[in-house]
């Protein structure tokens, strides 16, 4: 009759640990990329405030373009969020989103040049 009782002690544990660890996922995250620190953190010009204007350049998209090989080519090897850049990007152009970008039109596209 112990045994019964440990196996069932060691189930009651188990399950309270995976609670534990759904619970902490949730709440707190283990991806650090998603909270709102990290996102804060990663802005490119955090002496900016919400209301100043982001530095961009026009771009005429050509086939097989993309925001991020449109940024890439004019950033020069900067490390900034895609979360960032989409936006930036949605933010110059009225809401647009990436995807929906047409081929030989001219968008704003995000500076991220020093």
């Amino acid at each position: 009759m112990g045994v019964e009782k440990m196996k069932r002690f060691l189930l009651f544990l188990t399950v309270c640990f995976i609670g534990f660890i759904i619970y902490f996922d949730l709440t707190t995250g283990t991806l650090p990329a998603f909270g709102a620190e990290a996102r804060q953190a990663a802005k490119p010009y955090p002496e900016q405030t919400e209301k100043a204007s982001i530095p961009y350049t026009d771009a005429i998209v050509k086939p097989g373009d993309t925001l991020l090989t449109i940024i890439e080519k004019e950033k020069g090897g900067q490390n900034v969020s895609i979360e960032i850049v989409i936006e930036d990007f949605q933010e110059l152009n009225k809401g647009l989103k990436p995807e929906e970008m047409q081929i030989g039109k001219t968008y704003k596209i995000p500076s991220y040049k020093k």
